[in-house]
This record gives C-alpha cells, sequence and structure tokens, in this order.
C-alpha cells in the first residue's frame, strides 16, 4: 500500500485579515457608556431595621446590597422601570450601620425620570376591563375595543389582545388540547396497574417524535405486536407508505424483538438501550469489593461504548478482557464474577450496544421519559404540516456554528495525516491529542 500526505488546509482569508476583522471587533467591544454619578442625601434615621424597612414604600424595589466598613447598604429602584434596562434616577438605600441598630435612609438628589405614560404590554386596569367585558358575554376583539374606546381606556393593538384572550380563557377553562406527558400521567392514573406501551422515533437532530402509545395486559410478544402492526394500519389510513424501520432501539426483552419482527421482518438491526444496559452494569458492579477497581471498570466500559466499528468494538473488548484479567491475577473473586457476567451477558448475548453497531441512530430510548418529564405541550399539533410553525422532522444532521468553529480549528492545526487507500476505501491516520505526526513504525505498530 502507498501512504500519501495530506495538504494542510489553507483558508481564503489570510492571518492578517483575520487578526484586522479581530481587532476592529475588539475595538467595538471597547465602547461603554459613561455611568452617571449619584448623589445622596440622608433623609431619616430608624431605631431599628423594622421601622426602617416598614418605610419603604411599594414604589420602591430591592436592587442590590453592598458591603461597606459603616455596615451593609442595600438599594432600591424605582418599580415603574423594567429591572432589566435603564432605570430611574431616582432611587432610595438603607444603611444598615455595623456599630449599632439604627438604619440610615438615604434618597438620590435626581427625581424621577421616567415616563408614567409608558406601559409595556396592556395596563393593569384594561386587562381588568378586558375580563369584565368577557364574563358579561362580549367575547369579540372588536366589540371589546370600542367598549375600551367608550371607557376612554388605553386601547391595545389586535395582537396584544387576541394574546390576552388566549392567555385568559386558558387560565378560566384550561387548555383545550393534551399534551403527551398529560396522557401519560392521565394514563398511569387510570390504567389500573396495567403497563403503558409507548412507540417513538428519533430523527438525525436527535429530536423525540412519539407515534403511539397503548394500555396493554402484559408485557408479551402478542402485546407489541398488536401495537406494531395499529402503527402500520395509521400509516395505510392516512394514505402513507408503510413503515419499513432499519434499527430497534430497545432493553434486552425478547418480547420486544419477538413482536417487532413478526410486524416488520428481520431486516432490522436490534440495538440494546445504552441506557439500560449502563444501569444494569451499575448495579452489578456494586458487587466488587474494590470501589477504586469497580470506577476504573466502569469508565472502561464507557470507553468501549464510543467504539465506531464493529472491528474496533472486537479488538477493544479483548483487550479489556485481558486486562482485567491480567490484573486479577491476586484472585479478587468479585472482579472474576463481575468479568464473567460481563462476557456471557453483554459480549456474547447482548453485543449490540457501541455506538457503531448503526451510523446515524440513538443509542438510547429515553426520550421519551425526557420529553414527558417536561411535559411537552400539543405534541401532535406541532407537527401538522397545516400550522404555522410546524416541528420539522430533520433528515440530517444540523451542523451548528460552534462546530464549523472548532472544525476550522481543527483544519487549521498542522497535524501530519496519512492517508492509505485500497481497493475500495481510503484509511485516515491522524496524531492524536496533542501529537503533530508519527513515524512509519508507530504506524505500523498500531496497524498490528
Amino acid at each position: 500500500m502507498k501512504a500519501v500526505e495530506v495538504a494542510q488546509y489553507e483558508s481564503d482569508t489570510s492571518d492578517e485579515e483575520i487578526s484586522e476583522e479581530q481587532s476592529v471587533r475588539n475595538e467595538n467591544k471597547g465602547v461603554h457608556r459613561k455611568k452617571k454619578t449619584k448623589f445622596w442625601i440622608k433623609e431619616a434615621t430608624f431605631n431599628n431595621a423594622g421601622e426602617a424597612e416598614a418605610s419603604i414604600k411599594n414604589e420602591w424595589s430591592k436592587h442590590y446590597t453592598n458591603y461597606t466598613e459603616d455596615g451593609r447598604r442595600v438599594y432600591y429602584r424605582c418599580r415603574k422601570v423594567k429591572r432589566r434596562g435603564p432605570q430611574c434616577s431616582s432611587s432610595v438605600s438603607l444603611l444598615y450601620h455595623a456599630d449599632s441598630d439604627k438604619v440610615t435612609m438615604y434618597r438620590t438628589e435626581a427625581d424621577h425620570d421616567h415616563n408614567d405614560n409608558e406601559v409595556h404590554g396592556i395596563a393593569n386596569d384594561v386587562k381588568q376591563c378586558i375580563e369584565e367585558l368577557y364574563n358579561d358575554g362580549i367575547k369579540k376583539p372588536k366589540l371589546i375595543i370600542r367598549a375600551l374606546q367608550s371607557r376612554q381606556l388605553k386601547v391595545p393593538t389586535y395582537a396584544q389582545l387576541n394574546n390576552y384572550l388566549g392567555y385568559y380563557k386558558r387560565k378560566k377553562y384550561g387548555s383545550h388540547t393534551i399534551s403527551l406527558g398529560e396522557l401519560d400521567q392521565w394514563c398511569q392514573d387510570n390504567s389500573n396497574g396495567f403497563p403503558i406501551l409507548v412507540v417513538d422515533t428519533t430523527d438525525l437532530n436527535k429530536a423525540f417524535h412519539p407515534l403511539g402509545l397503548a394500555i396493554c395486559s402484559n408485557e408479551k410478544a402478542e402485546d407489541f405486536e398488536f401495537i406494531f402492526n395499529a402503527l402500520q394500519i395509521g400509516m395505510e389510513k392516512i394514505k402513507k407508505n408503510l413503515l419499513k424501520p432499519k434499527a430497534l432501539v430497545c432493553d434486552a426483552a425478547d418480547s420486544i424483538k419477538n413482536g417487532f419482527r413478526s410486524v416488520f421482518g428481520n431486516s432490522f438491526d436490534q440495538i440494546m438501550c445504552w441506557s439500560h444496559m449502563k444501569r444494569k452494569i451499575e448495579n452489578r458492579i456494586r458487587q466488587v469489593n474494590d470501589r477504586d477497581i469497580a470506577k476504573e471498570i466502569v469508565e472502561d466500559i464507557k470507553m468501549l461504548q464510543l467504539c465506531n466499528s464493529s472491528s474496533l468494538f472486537e479488538l477493544a473488548t479483548t483487550l479489556f478482557m485481558q486486562k482485567w484479567k491480567y490484573n486479577t491475577k491476586e484472585k479478587n473473586q468479585s472482579v472474576s464474577d463481575f468479568l464473567e457476567y460481563f462476557d456471557d451477558e453483554w459480549l456474547k448475548s447482548n453485543p449490540d450496544w457501541y455506538e457503531g453497531i448503526r451510523l446515524y441512530t440513538p443509542s438510547t430510548n429515553t426520550a421519551f421519559l425526557t420529553i414527558s418529564s417536561n411535559i411537552v405541550c400539543n405534541w401532535s399539533i406541532d407537527r401538522d404540516p397545516l400550522s404555522a410553525n410546524p416541528k420539522q422532522f430533520a433528515t440530517e444532521p444540523t451542523i451548528t456554528s460552534d462546530l464549523w468553529t472548532r472544525s476550522y480549528q481543527w483544519a487549521k492545526s498542522n497535524k501530519n495525516i496519512i492517508c492509505i487507500p485500497n481497493d475500495s476505501a481510503k484509511i485516515y491516520y491522524i496524531p492524536a491529542r496533542d501529537l503533530r505526526s508519527f513515524t512509519q513504525t508507530d504506524l505500523n505498530r498500531y496497524r498490528k
């Protein structure tokens, strides 16, 4: 085989141009507004903290606290402006004296400079009037606006009014739709102990998409066959092509695999859910009497899960078993028992739990648990293509700007990459970690 050295990446933009752009950004970032100086005037002194805090009226809200040699000083801001954004120039502060129980109030020289008429959103008195009109039977936005005009109140825009009417109706009547989490909770409360089976899929952006939910009398192969067959019936009813899944992500239950096989045939990859497998490993490793060894074994298994091909997984598991059999020559029986369990259960019976078993396929089936715990609203409506902003099913992974940036930085690194082509593919060898190059001897040793 002939080794070919890969040329270094060269950008169309020179380093000088990049440095100039960065310097311009840094100059723009350096612009700061001049901070206003506040002048404080002593207003009153109170005998204790209770009297001082009682004197703070509703127009003030606690802003921040400073600790000085004289004592703790609490600053209050005007409540008629938003907390985030420009603040009113008028404010008060309370100084809790360190050498006594007395508290002194200070006020700024500046008066209120905010606009009293400036109200963000709908004013409270307008909201109350809208609710009264709605309860009296006046529910159309145009009629509500005319009523507000006749009462000489500030009229909100149509968008503001429709949004508030929607909020008020949800508050008064509750949501008109049921979320997946609420449906799951209702099933658990009313299923009388029967198992709840959920079928879902995940797109290439790892977004969860539920397909079906069923309450069955048991968790046998017939029950899973029923729900998988129901999916095909549903696809026929909406005049869509039948599902032809290429992978099944589940735990090690034979009933799931048999039910899936009876509906979709045998042309699929069965992938062991990594979360289920890891929990079983963590439960079983507790029987190892040396905690440090147990922790190191778990870390090694996590590294095995990252193998991106079957050949690499077979090589890595062989080295894993050799390592721990060699390290336990002192005959730690608990470690030997775990290695025997791991070999029988996760290398011979259920070995399909590593990343490379099938590309672009999730390694766990726990997306439903995450979604239902957060209770995502309107999961089916969001996926309706006729809705305003439907949730799309990603057919290819999204590359973020952060990933583009790190990829560019990696491409600009001075690594000596070797490419060895053969009849059907090209194999690239890249120096690991901080190494920039390697010798032919290193390459031959690695390939052995």
